[in-house]
């Protein structure tokens, strides 16, 4: 076994996943590092060439759902995984990371000091023995891990064959949720998420669009661990120069429209809506039925 002290959680133990269970193949055992939590949980996961917008939204995402005492599920690997365990990790409430691989090594091992930081408070589990490699074939078995632990599944970035798709496709096959994070149409990356939304998937902003899916009993849950935002200055805007320049045309009162946006700033709504999304998850303004206004409040970071 590791240096670090792992135990072995089996099928027929009182701690085992209620949710894991529960699916067609749950693991007969799971090796567990750190103290699996118990709470609602909602799996965060991307491409691990995740753009920077990618990996911003992630992270957004995953330290609002932290706030909301929601427990975010990834792999641990590069790109969007990591930024959702670092977004995780602002936030007060654990996360979960499912290895590929064995617990010892850690893979990749750049995510050593991530991974410590995560069993801390959190856990992290994998299917396989310690000194396992992380071979191709494991992704996949752990991916249903992942949404086999999780209410729902969000894809940030996803190219059209990806292990995060082949997530999402099994979290629909265990009646789970998929959530999916628009992109630009440019990125190939987000041709994923945005073929799962022409299917039926709930496209999200927001972790409030989250949240909105799932049962009330989570709803109430929720509300009830929220960590209220820091109120900020009003007049406090975002430093990106391309955020910025949207949120100078915005007013504190009066909505203003996508596509009016999109003709003063000469640029297609689909970019447009790409700004306002980041500009929403930085509490920066609040969009209703396409239309936004400033926010007094926001995240103080």
């Amino acid at each position: 076994m590791s240096r670090k002290r792992v135990s072995v959680l089996w099928r027929n133990d009182p701690g085992y996943p209620v949710l894991l269970a529960a699916i067609a193949d749950p693991p007969a055992r799971l090796f567990v590092r750190g103290v699996l939590p118990v709470g609602p949980t909602v799996a965060v996961v991307g491409s691990r060439q995740g753009t920077p917008y990618g990996q911003r939204a992630a992270h957004q995402l995953a330290e609002d759902l932290s706030n909301q005492g929601i427990i975010v599920v990834s792999g641990l690997a590069r790109g969007i995984d990591r930024a959702a365990h670092e977004g995780a990790l602002t936030g007060p409430t654990p996360t979960v990371a499912v290895l590929a691989s064995g617990l010892d090594p850690i893979y990749p091992p750049e995510h050593v000091e991530l991974a410590d930081r995560i069993a801390v408070t959190g856990a992290l589990l994998s299917e396989a023995e310690d000194g396992s490699l992380p071979l191709p074939a494991r992704f996949p078995v752990r991916n249903r891990i992942i949404s086999g632990l999780s209410l729902g599944v969000i894809i940030v970035e996803a190219a059209e064959r990806s292990g995060a798709l082949i997530t999402a496709r099994l979290a629909l096959e265990q009646g789970r949720e998929v959530f999916c994070v628009p992109g630009s149409i440019e990125n190939p990356l987000t041709l994923g998420p945005h073929s799962l939304v022409k299917d039926g998937a709930t496209l999200v902003r927001t972790v409030e669009d989250v949240l909105a899916e799932l049962p009330e009993a989570v709803r109430a849950y929720a509300r009830a661990h929220a960590r209220a935002p820091a109120p900020a200055r009003a007049d406090s805007g975002p430093q990106e120069p391309e955020l910025a320049a949207v949120w100078e045309l915005l007013d504190w009162v009066e909505p203003r429209h996508h596509d009016e946006l999109a003709e003063q700033l000469r640029l297609d709504v689909i970019e447009v809506s790409r700004r306002l999304t980041l500009l929403e998850m930085g509490n920066y303004i609040i969009g209703d039925r396409g239309a936004v206004t400033r926010s007094r409040r926001r995240l103080d970071k």
